[in-house]
């Protein structure tokens, strides 16, 4: 399943306005810094590439006049609260792409699929596997794994690349949830399959 040519690694929502310094979601963040979320990932990245793995970022980005932007769930409405449509930003700079890489940008929707294009890059790339990477496991990467699996894709999690919030509900939500659906692995097992 890891073999490169047919292996993509999805880097999930990690923008400033969700991880960084200026979250929207501080707890979530700072589980994301305790854990060393983004520098697990950073390294899964560097091995991807020199493995000639293609890497994938999923974004979110909201219009900034609210026109046409959901309303329809809690998530939204509390982010909401800051003011207007949240402005998430882009790839926090330890995650920054490179020449090569895709970003995909989606402005509705919960997940990795939803209404952005993801599915043909990805098709048409030859992609097969997809280790899925960044947050959060209480909804995004849980959502994205469904809808991986439901298009015929394998799934990867490496745990040490992913966070939830509270982090001990992410602990569970990979135990009891998505181990059903995707692979779990680690960031150091899976890069030392690649320099292998």
């Amino acid at each position: 399943m890891l073999a490169p040519e047919q292996c993509s690694v999805l880097v999930f929502e990690c923008q400033e306005g969700v991880v960084g310094e200026s979250s929207l979601l501080p707890t979530l963040a700072a589980t994301v810094r305790e854990r060393g979320v983004l520098g697990n990932i950073a390294g899964l990245l560097t091995s991807a590439r020199g493995a000639g793995v293609r890497v994938h970022y999923c974004t979110v980005n909201k219009r900034p006049d609210g026109v046409g932007n959901a309303f329809n769930n809690p998530m939204e409405r509390r982010l909401r609260g800051h003011g207007g449509p949240p402005e998430l930003g882009g790839v926090v700079p330890e995650l920054s792409p490179e020449p090569g890489d895709v970003v995909v940008q989606r402005d509705q929707g919960m997940t990795g699929f939803h209404a952005n294009g993801l599915d043909d890059y990805l098709r048409n790339t030859g992609v097969a596997t997809i280790v899925l990477t960044g947050v959060s496991v209480n909804i995004g990467i849980l959502g994205t794994a469904i809808e991986a699996v439901n298009r015929g894709y394998n799934v990867i999690v490496p745990t040490d690349c992913v966070a939830g919030d509270p982090p001990e509900y992410g602990d569970n939500a990979l135990k009891y949830s998505v181990r059903n659906l995707a692979y779990l692995s680690t960031s150091g097992e899976i890069a030392a399959h690649w320099a292998s």
